[in-house]
């Protein structure tokens, strides 16, 4: 039986442990940050409780209740997520959502011990390895690609294709027209012999007027 006690204590942990996590996604300037991460964390133990409280009162499967919030905290992560152009972002604020609640279901179930370790996975990967990451990343080297052809969309795609075609990833890429002709922009992560193989693949295309480094 849950007792007043019992759903009292497990709610200030529930409080405690989204609230940690969300001063951390506060602190990077997350969409989701130390009110809705609190906010997921405690309603997650409240249906966690309740579906608890429902099958000892009532009967039934106890998991009923909080199976949805599987779903329903998905659908909240996806109203995160945002595609600008071929860049998309909020997938890690998604997936945070998405194991915050998770955290505040096993503080309902009263598994303190997994809900704190999760806790603590979450800075470790959020803190730790994202900074161990941004330091691989700052000593990566980029390509800077400025390509000039003539105005044709096709070409665009045939661009794209060559570059996919040799695993290369496009960081950042930048359309314009000038004087008639179409200018494009792009940031890749390709090494120097990859390089060459595709400048002389894209250099076969008559629609290409000239490729700058």
């Amino acid at each position: 039986m849950i007792t007043l006690t019992d759903a009292i204590i497990r709610l200030i942990v529930s409080f405690f442990l989204g609230a940690i996590v969300g001063f951390e996604r506060q602190y990077h300037e997350k969409p989701a940050g130390f009110s809705t991460n609190t906010l997921i964390c405690l309603g997650s133990t409240i249906f966690a409780m309740i579906s608890l409280i429902s099958a000892q009162y009532y009967g039934g499967d106890p998991a009923r209740i909080a199976a949805q919030i599987v779903t329903g905290v998905g659908f909240l992560g996806a109203g995160s997520i945002i595609r600008e152009g071929n860049k998309i972002s909020g997938l890690t604020t998604a997936a945070g959502i998405w194991v915050v609640a998770a955290i505040g279901m096993a503080a309902g179930y009263g598994e303190f011990g997994i809900a704190g370790f999760a806790v603590i996975c979450v800075l470790v990967l959020q803190i730790f390895f994202r900074r161990i990451l941004g330091i691989f990343e700052s000593i990566k080297t980029f390509e800077y690609i400025t390509i000039k052809c003539e105005p044709d969309i096709q070409i665009v795609t045939k661009i794209e294709d060559i570059i996919k075609s040799e695993g290369v990833t496009v960081i950042k890429s930048q359309f314009y027209k000038m004087d008639g002709k179409l200018i494009i922009k792009l940031v890749t992560d390709m090494s120097e012999k990859t390089f060459k193989v595709i400048f002389k693949k894209l250099l076969s295309f008559k629609e290409i007027i000239s490729l700058d480094r």
